[in-house]
């Protein structure tokens, strides 16, 4: 079966505004980078599909996906890449956003993926997470999100859902990135950590 085939991955964490999807966009511009963002993934399910309309009942009720879904969700999304030419396993590394988000996640990838390294993106101060928040939010013109108590209680969320994932993989595979720097300089940290792990493009 196709995902039985193991994957090399870079796993991307961070927090809401940490900027882990705009790190993973760039990083998916070189050509042995494959960039694999969960939320992405999920929003161009087609709808009419029964996947599709699983996926809705979860979300619309607000629910979080069942990680047993979402591990579906992404293998087909992969099993695509790979029969379209878009991805191959073979070449390509993998940079994993948004995935895998549980304990459970983890358990089920396990035997799928190779792990090169897990790039954890930490901002230490947080009044100045919460303004880049409150502004993206603005800007996108979701001004539910740009609510400070809310945007607070998603920051506690991802703190408790994310410290056991973290905590569950080898201290040598993380490698903890420091985002409260300006993109740029965020990203010249994380390109050193990889240039020492992700084969090189041929």
């Amino acid at each position: 079966m196709p995902h039985q085939k193991r994957y090399q991955a870079v796993l991307m964490f961070g927090g809401p505004g940490t900027g882990k999807g705009t790190q993973g966009v760039v990083l998916g511009q070189f050509s042995n980078l494959v960039h694999m963002a969960m939320g992405d993934i999920f929003r161009a399910l087609d709808k009419q599909s029964a996947i599709g309309q699983e996926f809705l009942s979860y979300a619309t009720q607000g629910l979080l996906v069942p990680d047993e879904l979402t591990v579906q969700v992404w293998q087909g999304f992969v099993d695509h890449q790979i029969a379209t030419g878009k991805l191959d396993p073979n070449y390509h590394t993998l940079i994993l956003d948004g995935i895998p988000r549980t304990l459970r996640q983890v358990e089920l990838l396990s035997e799928r993926l190779d792990l090169l390294k897990v790039v954890h993106l930490a901002m230490s101060d947080r009044s100045a997470l919460i303004a880049r928040l409150k502004g993206r939010a603005l800007e996108a013109d979701r001004p539910d999100d740009a609510d400070e108590q809310v945007i607070r209680k998603r920051l506690e969320v991802y703190d408790e859902e994310t410290r056991p994932v973290l905590e569950s993989f080898d201290r040598s595979l993380i490698a903890e990135i420091n985002a409260d720097q300006p993109p740029l300089a965020v990203l010249r940290d994380i390109a050193a950590v990889l240039v020492d792990c992700v084969p090189a493009a041929i």
